[in-house]
């Protein structure tokens, strides 16, 4: 209680032009303590819950997907039924693409003769194109000839530009 005492005396002994620049001093000084030790760490959990949050939707959707493509599999058997066989390539890959959840992640297809098509995909969810190629292979007939998959900055993103064809 002293020295609250002190720094009183001390602050009313200055002229008033100098006791309101200590005052602005102490309040900008207390602004930044609260940004600081308050809002920022607040501000950064929030961004990490989202981030989370938007995590954990992404890998609800991929089980979901999962879980009907098992089902789809234990009521097919052993018996592949071949899709669309009179359909052209790109129609049946832009429809699987869909149906896979990665409409977001083409970038283009093209189609490379009759049998033939080129997809270039950014930021594709990679558990997901292995899901997709699979569902291509299996049900559709469509066979990957060549595929270029590279690792994107986001973890367990790919980049990849693949070649189809259908036999």
């Amino acid at each position: 209680m002293a020295q609250l005492q002190q720094v009183k005396i001390w602050f009313y002994s200055l002229s008033l032009k100098e006791q309101r620049m200590v005052a602005g001093a102490v309040a900008l000084i207390i602004l930044t303590l609260f940004y600081l030790i308050v809002w920022e760490p607040i501000h950064q959990g929030l961004e990490s819950q989202q981030q989370q949050q938007q995590s954990h939707k992404e890998i609800l959707l991929w089980m979901q997907e999962a879980a009907t493509e098992v089902r789809t599999l234990r009521s097919a058997g052993s018996r592949s039924v071949i899709r669309d066989k009179d359909k052209p390539i790109t129609l049946v890959i832009e429809q699987t693409v869909n149906n896979a959840g990665l409409k977001t992640s083409v970038n283009k297809i093209e189609s490379s003769g009759r049998d033939g098509a080129r997809v270039t995909l950014k930021d594709a969810p990679f558990n997901q194109v292995l899901i997709w190629l699979n569902t291509l292979a299996t049900f559709n007939g469509v066979q990957v000839v060549s595929a270029n998959i590279e690792r994107s900055e986001t973890p367990g993103r790919a980049d990849a530009r693949l070649t189809f064809e259908r036999p």
